[in-house]
């Protein structure tokens, strides 16, 4: 028998409103960035509710068999107490690791498609991850499936990032157009050989 009522709409009620709702609102890119420096204060919120643990020593945010595939590195430009450098976070101790010391920004903007406007922004997250491991690791699931992975987890990354930005009043945008002829000589400077820059996330005031 035919069943005629395919593709016929239903009503949903408004839902629920939570603490979550009015975040989810004000969530939005920014890329109009002001040149007011950051705090270490303001870092480390971002960086521990971003990709770090939370008062019970929980990850803010879930990956597949806990493996934890994206590594976030903070490329510090105008922050209050780090000379300008690559920073690698480490989550689980809340604490930056000093990779390279240097203003990178420029060199980032210069590995984007269109966002040469980061070069400005306080700071910048750098969210990488070693495909090639990943897809080891995952390889009876699939060629790719750690790949995938690491992307999911990415995002999961990037959307704690522009919740904190919605709740603190800070800004952010996630750059996922990187050039890729560019980006190698620069990534090198920012994170260690065999990882992939999946995206940038630059952080700073509202203009």
């Amino acid at each position: 028998m035919v069943d005629r009522g395919a593709g016929a709409l239903v009503a949903l009620p408004p839902g629920e409103g939570t603490a979550l709702s009015q975040l989810l609102t004000d969530r939005r890119s920014t890329k109009e960035l002001s040149n007011e420096a950051l705090t270490l204060e303001v870092v480390a919120g971002l960086l521990r509710h971003a990709a770090g643990v939370d008062g019970a020593g929980r990850p803010t945010y879930a990956s597949a068999r806990a493996q934890y595939l994206v590594s976030v590195t903070l490329v510090a430009g105008e922050v209050v107490g780090l000379r300008p450098g690559a920073y690698r976070y480490l989550g689980s101790r809340h604490a930056l690791r000093t990779h390279t010391l240097g203003d990178l920004r420029p060199g980032l903007a210069a590995a984007t498609v269109d966002a040469q406007w980061l070069a400005g922004a306080p700071a910048v997250l750098v969210l990488s991850a070693d495909l090639t491991g990943a897809n080891h690791y995952f390889a009876e699931l699939g060629a790719v499936q750690g790949e995938r992975f690491a992307w999911l987890e990415a995002g999961l990354i990037t959307q704690n990032a522009y919740l904190w930005a919605a709740a603190t009043g800070w800004g952010t945008a996630f750059i996922g157009g990187l050039n890729q002829a560019a980006l190698p000589g620069v990534a090198e400077q920012v994170v260690p050989g065999g990882e992939h820059v999946l995206g940038l996330l630059p952080v700073g005031r509202p203009a």
